[in-house]
């Protein structure tokens, strides 16, 4: 709750910056959608002014481009102990607001005779040419891990990779800007909903603007791109994840809500099926693939291992709705021989174990052994949603790169990240098998940056040799003594042949709590810091007991590292490409997507 009430002060501390100096005796209002805010014709959303005062003034108005609008609004207001902000609010809302035409709508607010003004605009619609989208998302990447994947994966002579990334060989590159409307560093649910919706929002919020109340399901909501191209276009929607499917980055397809904890990824379950806290105002999507972990939402909380706080069976839900339900590969592998028309698969009761753990320390996955890969995942995914002929809109996300970066276990990050390349070139392959590569946009980008980086090598042999700190120390070479290090592939499938190998790569982040490293893969997944007896996290001595320890630099609540503020690349191919080149706010993820559909909501009104 600490987290969720800093974030939404943050934003609203934004948002009263913006506004005009108010007099003494006028109180503060706050409009959402925010200034700046863009949309596409037809697009939905809500709208919601909020009156910071024991009852609303008597001058109280509202105006889109001079129109008085305050009649049709819905007013609600909430008591200073049901604010965030422990302030008594009067709220005017507007639901599934829509404008046809381009052009800007300036909204005015009078209030204690103070008059408050933002102004939206609706962009002119694409000119189209393609027929699918894919979006594949490498949470927590950056180019440093695309480096770090490319040396490790391709290798290189004499200064020169060996071959590049799949995305690599793509015809756009652009920059992608991350921050959201409350703090300079996101958030995966922030990022991925601003690629979802072209709106920024707050760390933990996705498909809404945050409002002051305490009730996390009232805020106000903007449309989905999966929304928009299900109801105007008529097109497939998949979601394929190895993390929980409604963790952040998989639910901003489809959800709205402020908050990640365990009762709202619950509602998010439910809100595909049109469900949920959000019935009556969240009309159902019914995605036709949905792939990933996440096992435990879906079960009663009489049922032992469940998350939620309800005795909804979403599973047999999910079933009524149409769904065929695979829960392992062999299941996903045989219903695949009869393609279903919707097919939903949760392999795992949380995230989906890494393909460190699934393919080589095999002893750490022992209650779910039977895990699809993304790869799979991802070609079943395109023989479902290939079946539509109006074309689909399919998001891809390697989840645990970001997962593995957060505990520093580099090298399981690095082979997620192998492994989401594999995915992408198998995908490129599917799709000109099936004739369908020149009508479909590719698009790779990470949410948000870590402070990853590498800066040189490590002689494994003399560093495990050394008797003390200082001995290690002089095991790690840079510039000129760096060379190369001696991971091999002879097999050709883009993973080393072996992990433990004699000469390791040199690599940290900018941040970190207190934790030791020796620069070798760990055997099992990494648990650097643990709270020691004052709530502060401090090294764990079982992680690393050799390793050379590294001063933190974060809170000391901090149990692993964090996300950063550095621009992510965005590389992009097909029709609609051309977008992405240059630099950008993540809002334009969104766009961009739109503008290689052509996709105009207003033509259905």
């Amino acid at each position: 709750m600490r987290l969720l009430r800093g974030a939404v002060i943050a934003v609203l501390s934004a948002l009263l910056l913006i506004l005009p100096t108010v007099a003494q005796d006028a109180p503060e209002v706050i409009i959402l959608p925010v200034d700046g805010a863009q949309f596409l014709p037809g697009a939905l959303f809500d709208v919601r002014v909020e009156v910071h005062a024991e009852e609303l003034p008597d001058d109280f108005a509202v105006t889109i481009n001079g129109e008085d609008v305050l009649g049709n609004a819905e007013l609600t207001s909430w008591t200073a102990e049901e604010s965030l902000l422990g302030i008594a609010t009067q709220a005017a809302t507007w639901r599934d607001v829509t404008y046809t035409e381009p052009g800007d709508y300036t909204v005015e607010v009078v209030a204690g005779g103070e008059t408050h003004t933002v102004t939206w605009t609706v962009r002119e619609p694409g000119m189209g040419g393609a027929k699918n989208v894919i979006l594949f998302i490498a949470d927590g990447g950056s180019v440093a891990v695309n480096t770090a994947t490319r040396l490790i994966s391709r290798g290189m002579t004499e200064g020169t990779y060996n071959d590049r990334l799949a995305f690599e060989t793509w015809s756009e590159l652009g920059l992608i800007s991350t921050s959201g409307l409350d703090s300079i560093i996101t958030d995966s649910a922030n990022s991925a909903s601003a690629y979802n919706t072209g709106h920024k929002s707050a760390v933990n919020a996705t498909g809404v603007y945050p409002d002051t109340s305490v009730d996390p399901h009232d805020d106000p909501q903007v449309e989905t791109f999966a929304s928009m191209v299900k109801r105007v276009l008529g097109m497939s929607v998949g979601i394929v994840t190895t993390a929980e499917y409604v963790d952040a980055t998989p639910a901003a397809v489809w959800a709205h809500g402020r908050q990640r904890n365990n009762a709202t990824r619950s509602d998010y379950a439910l809100q595909i099926i049109g469900d949920g806290l959000m019935a009556g105002r969240i009309p159902e999507l019914l995605p036709e693939v949905i792939l990933g972990g996440g096992a435990d939402y879906l079960l009663p909380q009489t049922v032992d291992g469940s998350t939620r706080g309800d005795d909804i069976d979403v599973l047999a839900a999910y079933e009524e709705a149409g769904y065929t339900v695979v829960e392992d590969a062999d299941g996903l592998s045989s219903i695949m021989e009869e393609t279903p028309a919707m097919l939903a698969g949760f392999f795992h009761s949380g995230n989906m174990d890494v393909w460190l753990d699934r393919n080589v320390y095999t002893d750490n996955v022992t209650t779910f052994p039977n895990q699809p890969g993304l790869e799979e995942m991802t070609l079943a995914a395109l023989e479902v949603l290939s079946q539509n002929e109006n074309g689909f809109y399919l998001e891809v996300e390697g989840a645990s790169v970001d997962k593995q970066l957060h505990p520093m276990d580099f090298d399981r990050a690095v082979a997620d990240m192998i492994e989401l390349d594999r995915t992408i070139a198998a995908t490129m392959e599917w799709l000109e098998a099936n004739g369908m590569l020149e009508d479909t946009l590719l698009v790779f980008v990470p949410d948000h940056a870590h402070s990853f980086d590498v800066y040189g090598t490590v002689d494994v042999e003399a560093f495990n040799a050394a008797e003390d700190v200082l001995g290690r120390r002089f095991a790690i070479r840079t510039y000129a003594a760096a060379g190369y290090p001696t991971y091999t592939d002879e097999d050709g499938d883009y993973f080393p042949d072996a992990w433990d190998v004699n000469i390791t790569l040199a690599w940290g982040k900018v941040d970190n709590p207190l934790y030791t490293e020796d620069y070798q893969v760990s055997p099992v997944p990494r648990t650097p810091s643990i709270r020691d007896e004052n709530g502060n996290y401090i090294p764990n001595p079982d992680d690393d007991p050799n390793g050379i320890p590294l001063g933190g630099n974060l809170d000391p609540a901090s149990s692993t590292s964090v996300h950063t503020l550095q621009d992510v690349p965005v590389w992009a191919n097909g029709p609609g490409a051309e977008y992405f080149g240059g630099s950008h706010e993540n809002i334009e993820i969104f766009f961009g997507m739109a503008n290689a559909l052509g996709l105009n909501p207003a033509a259905s009104e």
